[in-house]
């Protein structure tokens, strides 16, 4: 049965939502539809929204416009719920919202008894109620359908505004123009929608790729996302930009790669290795300096050279080899850059760390550098100088971007990571580190080979991000948790807790031995 042919509002449980067929992410790998039906967003409804959300455009590799895709899903399902809050509440004040004089009435004292009284009695009530709204998912030859339904109809002099809105923000060149033309709050249909609606467009997504219409009971806002957003306009123009910074990125030093090939041969000896770095006075102290940093796992500090390399074994110093190789360039190109290095470091050191508790010494080294360069595609869009930067907040439409995330993920058309992997190649590094740094955002369609690989760095990303506040244990991915045995929540946090207290405890260390 079609997700807005009927409403079913028996199914919500006592999780406060229900999802039908019940394993979504089974759903989105066989193309099936499926559905999230809820009465109000609490925390729990968000978490999963954003979930299957994330393995949506992860799939078809544009998780960069997922910031964007939920900003204006929860516009939607806000409105959605007031519209029901709203019905709901003329019904007990024994209004009919249909004829003026009652619809204005009710509306004089709507906003502060639902929302501004702290009286919870009316939310309360809507859990009891048979008002729900639902959020259907169909996956089609080349778009993602997404319709945020709620099973009352929308009034039309409400669905006017609305669309009126709609076509104006699609005139405005930033949010300042929208101001004058706003509604009244109370109608669901102000400033909050002409943003979402900003973003929708400064992603290079049509006007028709939203619509929102009535059908019987039902009111329904309807998202279309195009599976290909690499041929709009907007984002060809930008990407030329990002291709020729790339296309000037230094080539990786020609007297490590040397080196590189010299660990590579068997036939060389140790002694050989460690006096071929050692005549590199400078590259010594680099390495010498990571080797003993926070970022790196030792067993004891390293005083030279020849120590590094019988501690740290040939396979650590080829690590080092390459981290330092990279800070050459980055220091060359990007030195005002190098904060960016902070939470890098801090990834290296968890990630290095889970794969050595997971007993994959093996790929410990593969990890530690994954998590270091992990958000080099980062420094690219930082790297944008000024005027770069003017003319891509102008190609995007929106002067007001500040933030170079947010930039990229509304307007670039490329993730960084994937950015991350093109720099690599660049480089001609490893195949499997490439693989983990293009992928460490969407792990399910990685490589089967180097799945380990990317699910320890996708763990280590998310407990950096948590410390950044920007991630919670509630949308860490299900199977990843599963992977690591830690769908427990005091699990989870027990394992980032252990990290962050060995990392601290090491940088601190570290600080009072080079202060002594």
């Amino acid at each position: 049965m079609k997700a807005e042919r009927r409403l079913n509002v028996d199914t919500v449980d006592e999780k406060k939502y229900t999802i039908t067929p019940p394993d979504f992410k089974e759903a989105i790998a066989e193309g099936k539809d499926f559905y999230i039906q809820f009465h109000i967003l609490t925390h729990e409804v968000e978490a999963q929204v954003i979930k299957i959300v994330h393995r949506y455009l992860e799939k078809y590799d544009i998780l960069y416009i997922k910031d964007t895709i939920i900003t204006v899903m929860k516009e939607l399902i806000n409105n959605s719920i007031k519209a029901n809050v709203k019905r709901l509440y003329f019904k007990l004040k024994s209004l009919d919202i249909n004829k003026t004089e009652d619809y204005r009435l009710g509306m004089e004292t709507f906003k502060e008894d639902a929302y501004q009284s702290g009286d919870d009695e009316i939310f309360q009530r809507l859990e009891e109620s048979n008002l729900v709204v639902r959020i259907s998912f169909k996956n089609t030859e080349n778009h993602i359908h997404i319709n945020v339904i709620n099973n009352i109809p929308i009034l039309d002099s409400e669905i006017n505004k609305i669309n009126s809105r709609i076509k104006k923000a699609y005139k405005y060149h930033d949010i300042s123009d929208a101001f004058e033309d706003v509604l009244d709050e109370s109608e669901g249909a102000g400033l909050g929608l002409i943003m979402a609606m900003m973003l929708f467009k400064n992603s290079g997504l049509l006007p028709d790729s939203f619509k929102i219409y009535k059908k019987g009971d039902l009111t329904i806002a309807a998202l279309s996302i195009p599976k290909d957003m690499s041929k709009t306009e907007t984002k060809q123009n930008i990407t030329q930009e990002i291709l020729k910074e790339i296309e000037e990125i230094p080539a990786f030093p020609e007297n490590i790669k040397q080196i590189q090939r010299h660990c590579n041969n068997p036939e060389a000896t140790i002694r050989e290795i460690a006096d071929s770095i050692s005549r590199d006075p400078g590259l010594t102290t680099s390495i010498l300096k990571l080797a003993n940093s926070a970022g790196y796992i030792t067993v004891k500090k390293v005083d030279s050279i020849d120590e590094a390399v019988k501690i740290i074994g040939l396979r650590g110093i080829n690590t080092l080899l390459v981290a330092t190789g990279v800070h050459k360039v980055i220091d060359t190109r990007y030195k005002k850059f190098e904060s960016v290095w902070k939470d890098s470091y801090k990834r290296a050191y968890y990630a290095q760390k889970i794969a050595m508790q997971l007993k994959k010494a093996k790929i410990s080294e593969f990890a530690y550098l994954a998590g270091l360069l992990a958000d080099i595609g980062k420094i690219i869009l930082l790297s944008i100088n000024p005027e770069q930067l003017k003319r891509l907040k102008e190609i995007a439409g929106n002067k007001a971007i500040e933030d170079p995330t947010l930039l990229e993920e509304i307007s670039l058309g490329v993730s960084h990571s994937t950015l991350g992997g093109l720099i690599c190649k660049k480089w001609h590094f490893n195949d499997s580190l490439i693989q983990a740094i293009e992928f460490h955002h969407r792990p399910h369609v990685s490589p089967q080979e180097v799945m380990n690989l990317v699910y320890i760095v996708y763990l280590a990303d998310v407990f950096v991000e948590i410390e950044n506040r920007k991630c919670r244990f509630e949308i860490v991915d299900e199977d990843v948790l599963d992977f690591f045995d830690l769908t427990d929540k005091d699990d989870f946090a027990t394992l980032h807790s252990i990290l962050k207290d060995t990392y601290i405890n090491q940088l601190n260390m570290i600080q009072n031995s080079e202060k002594s």
